[in-house]
């Protein structure tokens, strides 16, 4: 019998093509992912995995527009967000208004 070779590229349940990335994360930030897991599970019935974190994440520092240039350091990108979070409400609220848009659209292909 021949083994199946598994494809590093695959689909999302968003219906996204995906690529696998391996990173490193200090226990404090593995609990935290955990905890935030554990909690939609407990609260809703749904599992939330870290990849699903992580990369929601990514796809809001996206839509905020933040961006590498000038980057030297971790604190240097922490800061950078944070500016960006706090540099205004509209924003802000445009920004949460867009991501429950997509997050609508995403769920309704997900059931659908």
């Amino acid at each position: 019998m021949e083994a199946e070779m598994k494809n590093p590229e695959a689909e999302s349940e968003r219906g996204k093509q995906v690529h696998r990335v391996v990173t490193f994360l200090d226990r404090q930030q593995v609990d935290y992912l955990d905890k935030l897991g554990k909690d939609a599970l407990f609260s809703t019935g749904m599992k939330f995995p870290r990849t699903r974190v992580i990369s929601t994440l990514i796809d809001l520092l996206r839509k905020a527009n933040v961006n590498g240039d000038g980057l030297r350091s971790d604190q240097d990108l922490e800061d950078r967000l944070l500016k960006k979070l706090a540099s205004g409400v509209p924003d802000a609220k445009r920004l949460a208004g867009e991501l429950m848009e997509d997050n609508r659209a995403s769920s309704s292909r997900v059931r659908g």
